[in-house]
């Protein structure tokens, strides 16, 4: 019972506590004419929002975790571009530019399986 009190207490505490990176994340996702709802989704499942994430398995990058093999090495995305993939607004557009190009099919948390 202690620790569901504590637990209770430490959520509240951090109801209006407001996550920069994710609020980053949010204003970076609104640049753009997609869904934007869906795209949070995807980072949010991909990441949780955490712009610095890093798949070392499958070498994807950033908070909506665009792999390297298919977009940068396969010269997609620019040297400059691809630099800021550990950046809201770089990974925002990357992971824009990606969705235009096929759709939330190629990430593995598509949101037409998993909302």
């Amino acid at each position: 019972m202690l620790h569901l009190l504590i637990w209770l207490l430490a959520d509240l505490a951090g109801v209006n506590l407001v996550h920069e990176p994710h609020q980053q994340i949010v204003e970076a996702a609104s640049e753009y004419e997609w869904p934007v709802v869906e795209s949070l989704g995807v980072a949010w499942c991909e990441s949780y929002h955490n712009v610095a994430a890093w798949n070392s398995k499958t070498n994807d990058f950033g908070a909506w975790q665009i792999n390297k093999y298919y977009w940068r090495d396969s010269g997609v995305f620019t040297r400059t571009q691809w630099d800021q993939k550990f950046t809201a607004r770089g990974s925002a557009e990357m992971a824009y530019h990606v969705w235009k190009a096929g759709g939330w099919q190629l990430w593995s948390c598509n949101p037409k399986y998993h909302y």
